[in-house]
């Protein structure tokens, strides 16, 4: 079992991570159902009624909020951004990138076997983990969906 951060962001930004498939297919369950309103606009009475520029606007819209494991995830979209800039940008560095998936994908190793398989210093795992949540943090405030002070 890997430590927490006590950093509510980075306890949130790993749980988008570690959670990005069922956001984004929570997402697209979002848009493609037919009873959901996401524009935000009224749904009244229309004396047009149409089909297609409803859908168009139900596809195009932003979806915001919606539900994984009865845990509400507020802009999805954004945080699934957040997520894959993470990702493009660990895939520059082999090192970042195998600390990465070690410990948000599906490996899910531990630290010591981590650090025992890349053959890298106990200090050397924490400033790698420390540059990737900090470039998670950045995007993340950038998209608008956590604060950062």
């Amino acid at each position: 079992m890997q430590r927490q951060s006590r950093d509510a962001n980075i306890r949130k930004i790993e749980y988008m991570i570690r959670h990005e498939r069922q956001i984004a297919e929570a997402v697209k369950e979002a848009k493609l159902s037919p009873s959901s309103n996401l524009s935000g606009e009224h749904t009244g009475h229309s004396y047009i009624p149409d089909p297609t520029a409803s859908q168009a606007i139900r596809h195009a819209a932003e979806v915001p909020k919606v539900f994984v494991d009865g845990r509400p995830v507020e802009w999805p979209e954004r945080w699934l951004q957040v997520v894959r800039a993470v990702r493009v940008w660990c895939r520059e560095d082999s090192i970042r990138n195998a600390i990465f998936r070690r410990r948000y994908e599906g490996q899910r190793k531990s630290r010591v076997i981590t650090m025992d398989e890349l053959h890298i210093a106990e200090r050397t795992y924490y400033a790698v983990l420390d540059d990737i949540r900090a470039y998670a943090i950045q995007c993340a405030a950038q998209a608008q969906v956590v604060r950062v002070f």
